[in-house]
C-alpha cells in the first residue's frame, strides 16, 4: 500500500502472493515522479527501494528516490523496550520485597535467619540495580528520541551530524535484549533522513541567512513554549530574545510574518513517519474483514471510495483525497460517481477541467 501523507491519498494497493523487494520494486516504478518513501523497516520494502533506486540511475535518471525511515516504528519500539526493561526492574523489587517479608516474619518467630539474610540482600542488590539501569535506560531514550525533533531543547535547528551525536551518546544505556532492535532503528542512516530534508527545503527558499536564523529561532519557541512560560532567570532572557529577534525580522523585512508561515509550511511538509499509511491500513483492513474474500476488483473499488470521501474533520475537513492531489472531478456522490458510463465520465472530466 502506497498513501501520499499530505492528502491521504490512497495511491497503490495491490493483491500479491509475495512482499518481496522485486514485487516493491515493480510498484516504485509505475511511479516516475516519486521522489521520498517514507517507510518502516521492512526487508522486503528496502530492497524494493534499493532496486528502484539502482533502476533509475542505471537508467541516467537524475531524480533520486530519498530513502527516509519513519520515527513512528522508532518511537514504538523503544516505548516497548523501555516497559520490558520496567518491568524487569519491578519484579526484580517485588522478589526482593517478598523475601524481606519472609525474612522479617522468621525474625518475628523466633526461627533462625542464617542464610535467608544473605539471599535476601542479594536480591535487594540486584534489585536496585535493576532500578538504577531503568532510570539510566529512560533518562537516555528521552535523550534519543530528542534526536528526531526538528529543533534541539535549545532551540536551534536540528541537523544529521547533532542527531548521530546525540544518539551515540544515548546508547551506552540503551543497553540489552529489550533495546536491540532499538539501536539497530537509531543507527540506520536513513532515520536522519528527514533532516537533510529539511535544511534544503529551507535552502530553497532563498532567504537572508540573517532572516533566516531568527525566522527558525522563533519558530522553535513556538514549537518549544516551555522555554518561555517558566519562571526562571533563563526563561525571562530566552522571553527577551524572543523579542529582540521580533524586532530585527521587523526593521528586516516588512512582510516576515508571511515568511514565517512560510518557514512553518516547509517543515510541516516534511513527513517523518510512515503511521499515516498505518491508517488507512486499519479503514482497509476493517473493510477486509467483512467479505469473505476480497478480490483486487473490491479493493480498486474500496479505494475508489477512499479517494473520493470527504474527511469530516481535522485540517482536510469538507476535502476529499483526490481533491487535496489537485485533481478535478465532479461534485458527485461516489454512487452517482460509479453510475457513470465511460464517455459520460470523460464529459465530465472535460467540462471540469474547462471550468476557470
Amino acid at each position: 500500500m502506497l498513501v501520499e501523507p499530505g492528502s491521504l491519498g490512497w495511491a497503490a494497493g495491490r493483491l500479491v502472493e509475495a512482499r518481496d523487494g522485486e514485487t516493491w520494486a515493480v510498484e516504485f516504478a509505475r511511479f516516475s515522479a516519486l521522489g521520498t518513501v517514507v517507510r518502516d523497516d521492512g526487508s522486503g520494502l528496502g530492497k524494493g527501494l534499493k532496486l528502484e533506486r539502482a533502476r533509475r540511475r542505471a537508467e541516467g535518471l537524475c531524480d533520486d528516490l530519498e530513502d527516509m525511515l519513519d520515527i513512528f516504528h522508532t518511537s514504538r519500539e523503544g516505548g516497548r523496550a523501555l516497559r520490558k526493561t520496567w518491568g524487569i526492574a519491578s519484579r526484580a523489587l517485588e522478589r526482593a520485597e517478598t523475601a524481606q517479608k519472609k525474612l522479617d516474619q522468621r525474625g518475628r518467630e523466633g526461627t533462625s535467619r542464617a542464610g535467608h539474610a544473605t539471599a535476601t540482600s542479594r536480591l535487594w542488590r540486584k534489585a536496585e540495580q535493576l532500578w538504577d539501569q531503568a532510570m539510566a535506560s529512560e533518562r537516555a531514550w528521552k535523550l534519543a528520541r530528542s534526536a528526531f525533533e526538528f529543533f534541539t531543547p535549545e532551540g536551534r535547528l536540528n541537523e544529521r551530524r547533532q542527531a548521530r551525536a546525540v544518539v551515540a551518546a544515548a546508547l551506552p544505556q540503551l543497553n540489552g535484549p529489550a533495546w536491540a532492535k532499538t539501536r539497530r532503528l537509531l543507527l540506520r542512516p536513513e532515520s536522519f533522513t528527514f533532516l537533510d530534508q529539511a535544511q534544503r527545503r529551507l535552502a530553497e527558499l532563498g532567504l537572508d541567512p540573517d532572516v533566516l536564523a531568527a525566522l527558525l529561532d522563533l519558530e522553535g519557541l513556538r514549537r518549544q513554549p516551555w522555554r518561555l512560560s517558566a519562571s526562571t532567570p533563563g526563561s525571562a532572557a530566552t522571553r527577551a530574545w524572543a523579542l529582540a529577534r521580533t524586532v530585527q525580522l521587523t526593521k528586516a523585512r516588512a512582510d516576515w510574518q508571511e515568511l514565517a508561515g512560510r518557514v512553518r509550511k516547509v517543515l510541516r511538509g516534511v513527513w517523518r513517519a510512515s503511521s499515516l499509511v498505518e491508517c488507512v491500513h486499519s479503514v482497509a483492513r476493517m473493510q477486509q474483514a467483512r467479505h469473505r474474500k476480497m478480490t483486487q476488483g473490491l479493493l480498486d473499488l474500496k479505494r475508489l471510495y477512499w479517494n473520493l470521501h470527504r474527511f469530516r474533520s481535522g485540517p482536510r475537513k469538507d476535502q476529499t483525497p483526490y481533491g487535496l492531489l489537485g485533481l478535478k472531478l465532479p461534485d458527485l456522490s461516489f454512487w452517482e460517481f460509479l453510475n457513470l458510463t465511460p464517455e459520460e465520465l470523460r464529459q465530465q472530466l472535460s467540462a471540469t477541467e474547462d471550468t476557470p
